[in-house]
């Protein structure tokens, strides 16, 4: 992932620690006692199972039950292991992981044992009473999956009023104090609908949204001509930039961020470098000391049948 705001403002945020600095002594002094060797961040697909039919799914889940996924307790048991070896996060997600028995457990073992708990869900089966229960757990944060307006993200989702129950969801979980943002997958058939998506932060009071772009996996591989052209990527990059910029400067604080295509980080430098030079080698050090693609060294990930893989998506 790259920090887009980090980079461009110059804020911090307890998240970064996780992506930059990572070699002892590397990170700029006031953010030291965040980042110590780190170990990775561990991706849970808790399950393939999913209420929905997203489009762009990269698991290309379905709805029904899938034969050889961990039971509860193998995830308890891996849980300890982790917490053992010194994981920080443990992100949980699928499918949707709210379709995945005993996932209140697992995650109450991870927080019990010192680890960051993170959902990640579509968001449309939280009820009221699933946002307390994720609060009590002590869940650090809940990324909520929105594809743009409306009638894109139902579309997308296969499922009318899945847009407002995602958002009803994220409102839920924040009135429960749980740290929530919003999850984005670029396509060309939402680019569009991104300038809309800053605005939709603003009025709903909503401090992060990360980008992802699209990777052709699952479904999201079958679609042809799904994903953004080069310079389409390059106009929604550009958009980013400078609604991050605008909301920022205006007071509005938020975390923006990207992930899965590292042509970015090059690509902000030479932004930085045109429109704030002076910051200029402060991102570039940033951008160094990440080191580029970090599957299996930053971020890990387990599959629902306990398989260890680099990241998510491989």
């Amino acid at each position: 992932m790259l920090s887009i705001s980090r980079l461009l403002a110059g804020t911090a945020t307890e998240s970064d620690a996780l992506r930059y600095g990572r070699q002892s002594g590397k990170l700029p002094s006031h953010l030291l006692h965040y980042s110590e060797d780190k170990k990775p961040v561990v991706v849970w697909t808790s399950t393939h199972r999913c209420n929905l039919h997203c489009a762009h799914c990269y698991s290309n889940s379905f709805d029904h039950a899938y034969d050889g996924e961990l039971k509860t307790e193998e995830m308890l048991d891996i849980v300890d292991g982790l917490a053992d070896f010194g994981c920080p996060v443990l992100l949980i997600s699928g499918g949707e992981p709210m379709k995945r028995e005993g996932v209140f457990d697992v995650a109450q073992r991870a927080s019990d044992r010192g680890m960051r708990v993170v959902f990640s869900t579509n968001g449309t089966l939280i009820t009221p009473e699933l946002s307390e229960r994720i609060a009590k757990i002590g869940a650090s944060y809940v990324g909520i999956s929105i594809d743009g307006r409306p009638a894109t993200h139902n579309k997308f989702r296969g499922m009318q009023g899945a847009f407002e129950s995602s958002l009803e969801a994220l409102a839920s979980c924040a009135a429960q104090g749980t740290k929530t943002g919003l999850r984005f997958t670029l396509t060309k058939a939402n680019q569009q609908d991104l300038p809309w998506l800053f605005e939709l932060m603003q009025e709903r009071d909503i401090h992060r949204l990360c980008i992802y772009h699209l990777v052709p996996t699952g479904r999201g591989a079958k679609i042809t001509g799904f994903a953004p052209t080069h310079e389409e990527t390059r106009a929604a990059m550009d958009l980013i930039f400078q609604k991050t910029r605008e909301l920022t400067g205006q007071g509005f604080e938020m975390e923006v961020l990207t992930a899965d295509n590292h042509a970015d980080s090059g690509y902000l430098y030479l932004d930085v470098l045109k429109n704030d030079p002076s910051r200029a080698e402060e991102v570039w050090n940033l951008l160094n000391w990440n080191g580029g693609n970090q599957s299996g060294i930053a971020i890990a990930a387990i599959d629902p049948k306990g398989n260890v893989h680099p990241d998510q998506f491989s």
